[in-house]
C-alpha cells in the first residue's frame, strides 16, 4: 500500500512539473463605476480575466451591477472567449446571463460579435420607473488582452 501511495505521489508530482510555468491558472479584476447626472443611476461594472492553460485562448466576464435610488435592480454579465495569436483576435463564443430584482424586467438583448469585440445591449424596465438601457462589451487585442 505505501508503494502506490509513494507512486501515485510521484505521478501528481511529474505531472506537476511538466506544466509550463505560465500555466497556473490566475484571475485579474477590472471594476469602474457610472453615475448618471441626476445620481439615480449607477452602474458598478466588473471585468474579470482568466487565464487559460492554452496560450491562444482566454474567457472574461464582464458584469455590470445596476442600482436605481441606491438599491439593486439588476445584476447582467457578459461571458466570452477570445482566441487570438499575436496577429489577430477573434471572438470564440459568447453568453449573457442576468438576474433582476423588485419588479425590473429584462429584455431586448442583442448580443454582437465583430473581430475581437463582443458586445451586449439590453433594457431594464419597470412599470412606474421606466427604463434603463444596459451595455457591456469587451475587447481583445492580438496578445490577448482584454478590456
Amino acid at each position: 500500500m505505501k508503494k502506490l501511495v509513494s507512486f501515485a505521489l510521484c505521478v501528481m508530482m511529474l505531472c506537476a512539473a511538466a506544466l509550463p510555468a505560465g500555466a497556473v491558472q490566475s484571475d485579474d479584476r477590472n471594476i469602474s463605476v457610472t453615475v448618471s447626472e441626476d445620481g439615480r443611476l449607477e452602474i458598478v461594472t466588473v471585468l474579470e480575466l482568466s487565464n487559460s492553460l492554452l496560450r491562444t485562448s482566454r474567457t472574461a466576464h464582464k458584469t455590470s451591477y445596476v442600482n436605481y435610488d441606491g438599491e439593486r435592480i439588476a445584476e447582467v454579465t457578459l461571458t466570452a472567449t477570445f482566441g487570438y495569436d499575436g496577429d489577430e483576435a477573434w471572438v470564440e463564443e459568447s453568453e449573457s446571463d442576468y438576474e433582476t430584482y423588485d419588479g425590473w424586467r429584462y429584455g431586448s438583448e442583442r448580443i454582437r460579435e465583430s473581430g475581437g469585440t463582443v458586445s451586449l445591449s439590453a433594457k431594464l424596465s419597470h412599470a412606474t420607473e421606466g427604463t434603463v438601457p444596459v451595455n457591456i462589451s469587451m475587447t481583445c487585442s492580438p496578445d490577448g488582452t482584454i478590456r
